[in-house]
């Protein structure tokens, strides 16, 4: 449960800009956002967008592929020693 400060008006605020009212609700990470920081196309917030895996474009990124620079999810990792990442396509060729 949201706790409000400041009253309902802010508890309703976009929770990325603070300044419009959030109408949208993120389907990955539950943000209540308005409509210009959502995709209406994919149903995310704009943060969730922008860290969206490169390879599958459906899971959040856990960090970079060391071959070609792609932002990488775990089910996209082909290795990972602990030190470096390659993402599975890299790894492949």
């Amino acid at each position: 449960m949201k706790k409000l400060i400041g009253g309902l008006e802010s508890s309703l605020k976009c929770e990325i800009c603070e300044e419009e009212i959030g109408t949208f609700e993120c389907k990955i990470c539950g943000r209540n956002v308005c409509k210009l920081d959502f995709n209406e196309e994919k149903n995310i917030c704009k943060v969730c967008e922008m860290s969206l895996c490169e390879v599958c474009g459906e899971k959040l990124s856990i960090g970079k592929c060391e071959k070609c620079g792609k932002i990488i999810c775990e089910k996209c990792v082909g290795y990972n020693d602990g030190v470096r990442r390659y993402c599975k396509n890299c790894y492949i060729h």
